[in-house]
C-alpha cells in the first residue's frame, strides 16, 4: 500500500452502515457521528460495483500522525501512513487481517444522481445551507461558507488491533522497524510495549466485525445565488436547491426574491493545492482539513452560531420558511 495522505484514520471503527459512501457531514468531519449528517443508504454488491473501485487489503497496517504530534517514520512493506481525522487524538497504528478499500469511480455524478436525489440529503442540506445563509449566520463576525463534507472513499477492515501511543517524548527516533509490529501485534488488549525511545504503545481495542477505520472526504461546494421572481425557472444550473426564506431578516419580504444554492464538488486540484497546508510529515490536507482550524476560535464560534441557526430553523413555524 502507498502512502494515502487524502484519508484520514478515526480513533475507533464505525458500523459500515453507519459510516456510508455518499454520506454529509456538516463542518465536523472527525466526529462523523456526532456532527450533524446525512447517512446514505448502503450500497448493494451490485451498486458497489457500479458506482466504487474495489481493492482488497490483507494483513494491512496503518498509522495515523498530525502536525501536532512528533514525526514517526515505520519503515516496511504494507505501511499505510494516513492523517488522523482529528488531530488531537493520540498517534495511532491499526492493524488488520483483511479489508477493503472503497472509492468512488466518479464522485460529482454520485452526488448528483445519488445523493441529491435523496429527499432526506435535500432536506437536511437545505436546513444546514438555509442557516448558514441566514442573516444570523451572516452578519456574524467569523462568517464564512459552510463546509460539507461528502464521504467519498473508505477502508472497511476486519480483525483490526489499535495500538495508541502514550509516551511523552518530544524526539523520537526517524525510522522505526516495522519489525515493531510483530511485538505490538502479541499484545493483549490494555497490554503495552516500549519502543526503547522513550515511547510506549499500548494496545487499546480490538475488534474483530467489519467496521470503517478510515474515510476520504471532498468538500461540497455551496454556491450561494438570489433569482427572481420567477424562481429558479429563470436560471440554468447542473444542480441547484432552493432554499428557505431568511425570516430573521427585516429586509426579506414574504414572497420577493427567491434563496438559492448551486452545488457540487470542489475539484480535487484546488482541494490539494489553493487553501491547504503542509504538515510536518509532508504532503498536504484538502482546503478545510488543517489542525489550525479545527480548536481556532473563530471556527468553534462559527460553528456554536450555526448550530443556534439551525436550530431556531428547526422551530420555526411552516409558514415563516415559506
Amino acid at each position: 500500500m502507498a502512502d494515502d495522505k487524502s484519508f484520514f484514520l478515526y480513533g475507533m471503527g464505525e458500523r459500515p452502515e453507519a459510516l456510508t459512501l455518499g454520506s454529509l457531514v456538516l463542518e465536523k468531519y472527525w466526529q462523523p457521528m456526532i456532527a450533524r449528517h446525512y447517512t446514505h443508504e448502503l450500497l448493494s454488491d451490485d451498486a458497489l460495483d457500479e458506482h466504487a473501485y474495489q481493492t482488497d487489503v490483507t494483513n494491512a497496517v496503518f498509522h495515523g500522525y498530525s502536525r501536532l504530534t512528533p514525526a514517526i517514520g515505520l519503515e516496511g512493506g504494507d505501511i499505510a501512513h494516513l492523517s488522523l481525522a482529528y488531530n488531537k487524538d493520540l498517534e495511532r497504528i491499526v492493524i488488520a487481517e483483511k479489508g477493503k478499500r472503497l472509492l468512488l469511480k466518479d464522485p460529482e455524478t454520485f452526488l448528483t444522481k445519488n445523493v441529491l436525489s435523496n429527499d432526506t440529503a435535500q432536506e437536511k442540506l437545505k436546513l444546514w445551507l438555509s442557516a448558514a445563509n441566514s442573516s444570523y449566520v451572516l452578519n456574524f463576525k467569523f462568517a464564512r461558507r459552510p463546509k460539507v463534507w461528502m464521504l467519498t472513499g473508505l477502508y472497511l477492515l476486519e480483525g483490526a488491533r489499535t495500538v495508541v501511543s502514550r509516551g511523552k517524548s518530544s524526539k523520537i527516533s526517524a525510522g522505526v522497524s516495522s519489525a515493531i509490529i510483530g511485538a505490538v501485534s502479541g499484545v493483549p488488549v490494555g497490554g503495552s510495549v516500549s519502543l526503547g525511545v522513550g515511547e510506549t504503545w499500548e494496545m487499546a481495542m480490538q475488534v474483530a466485525e467489519p467496521h470503517v477505520w478510515a474515510a476520504q472526504y471532498r468538500l461540497v461546494d455551496a454556491r450561494f445565488i438570489k433569482v427572481g421572481k420567477g424562481g429558479l425557472g429563470d436560471v440554468k444550473l447542473p444542480v441547484s436547491m432552493g432554499l428557505y426564506r431568511d425570516f430573521m431578516s427585516v429586509n426579506t419580504a414574504r414572497g420577493g426574491g427567491v434563496q438559492s444554492v448551486e452545488l457540487g464538488l470542489l475539484s480535487e486540484a484546488r482541494g490539494e493545492g489553493e487553501g491547504s497546508q503542509s504538515g510536518e510529515n509532508g504532503g498536504s490536507k484538502p482546503e478545510g482539513l488543517v489542525s489550525d482550524d479545527q480548536e481556532g476560535l473563530e471556527v468553534e464560534e462559527y460553528e456554536k452560531q450555526l448550530e443556534q441557526a439551525i436550530k431556531i430553523f428547526e422551530k420555526a413555524p411552516k409558514h415563516f420558511l415559506q
